[in-house]
């Protein structure tokens, strides 16, 4: 809250001077993360984000977006109307961009000059100031990089956002040009870089994204198809900040719990407030859970000792402590479970379903989802 406060009064008093550069240390170099589109965790973002990890697709993430790849251009080829493909986005979803397959000689000189000029005016997208810290471009990187294995995005486009995290090639990012529903402004930088466009850091140096991928040896990246709605269309920037907040979050109510165990110490306390009986009387499963986390802390401890001098009832804000924890960790533990499933499933927009057959449920039966089956 307080960087955000910092952020906008800058803004108000028309501050020009970016945020100095946090280049991450990257002493994780040597690991590697594989991505399954499943099973990321908190910690492994927070790996390849802040420390330099590695990412790679296990084989069945990759063949699973080559097959929605495929699937895309086929559905267009049969004319079948695709938002944000062989039609419009936004207000233009009405119009045609190109009817025919995709793959004919001249759709497909068409959308290689569409896409690649798409890409690189993206590097003009959204609104500072920039991104500073270079773990949070890492970040959502590392997030898209799992979640666009379930999108129908072009194999290069696939491999390239492994690039960039592999290479440490880190995009410079606007900060603001989400659109509340999507994280379009903050990903379109990421292509203007893809493309060799704009301007990004090279393993913490700032230069031209040509440069950057020049010395990383790579070629600018070739877009196809609708590579720039896979890319952009995603709430990634969002969620994988929200994947650092956690992991520090947790680290934080760790420490918390140990500095109350300490002060029960400290205060010659009584620990009857976190026995199991009268937890037993306030069956909350994290206060609970919290409670015996502190008690266990204390195992051993003089506390547990006959004391005729101690108190038989310690002030509110040490009795109730392990009430006001548990509350939080339970509200920790409910942020995770969502952004756990946001870092592991499409949230892409048009949703491409490889293998979905009109038998699986009634409505795919009817004509209105018919029209859309291949």
């Amino acid at each position: 809250g307080a960087f955000w406060l910092s952020v906008s009064l800058a803004a108000a008093a028309g501050a020009t001077t970016p945020s100095p550069y946090h280049p991450i240390t990257p002493t994780l170099a040597d690991k590697t993360i594989v991505l399954t589109g499943h099973d990321l965790t908190i910690d492994q973002v927070v790996d390849v984000a802040r420390h330099g990890a590695k990412v790679a697709l296990t084989p069945e993430a990759r063949q699973r977006s080559a097959d929605a790849h495929a699937l895309l251009l086929e559905a267009a080829a049969e004319g079948v109307s695709v938002y944000w493909f062989n039609r419009g986005s936004g207000s233009g979803r009405e119009r045609f961009i190109f009817t025919g397959d995709p793959l004919s000689p001249k759709n497909k000189k068409f959308l290689e000059e569409r896409q690649l000029a798409i890409f690189r005016r993206d590097a003009l997208a959204g609104l500072g100031p920039e991104i500073s810290e270079e773990e949070i471009v890492r970040a959502m990187l590392v997030v898209r990089a799992n979640t666009m294995t379930f999108e129908a995005a072009s194999p290069q486009l696939t491999q390239r956002l492994l690039d960039l995290l592999n290479d440490r090639i880190t995009p410079v990012v606007q900060s603001r040009g989400t659109v509340g529903e999507g994280d379009l402004g903050p990903f379109t930088n990421v292509g203007a870089t893809m493309v060799g466009a704009g301007n990004a850091y090279y393993q913490g140096v700032r230069m031209p994204a040509a440069e950057a991928l020049k010395r990383a040896g790579l070629e600018p990246l070739a877009p196809f198809g609708a590579d720039d709605s896979e890319l952009e269309s995603t709430n990634s920037y969002a969620t994988g900040q929200t994947a650092l907040l956690l992991y520090d979050a947790r680290e934080a109510l760790s420490w918390t719990d140990l500095i109350y165990a300490i002060d029960l110490n400290a205060m010659n306390s009584s620990v009857s407030p976190l026995s199991q009986p009268v937890q037993a009387n306030r069956p909350f499963k994290w206060l609970n859970w919290d409670a015996a986390r502190v008690l266990d802390m204390l195992k051993g401890s003089y506390l547990f000792e006959r004391d005729d001098k101690r108190i038989i009832q310690d002030p509110e804000s040490l009795r109730a402590s392990s009430i006001r924890q548990g509350s939080a960790w339970h509200a920790w533990a409910q942020l995770r479970d969502v952004a756990l499933i946001q870092m592991n499933s499409s949230d892409h927009n048009p949703a491409v379903r490889v293998g979905a057959s009109p038998q699986d449920s009634w409505e795919l039966s009817t004509p209105q989802l018919a029209q859309f089956y291949v």
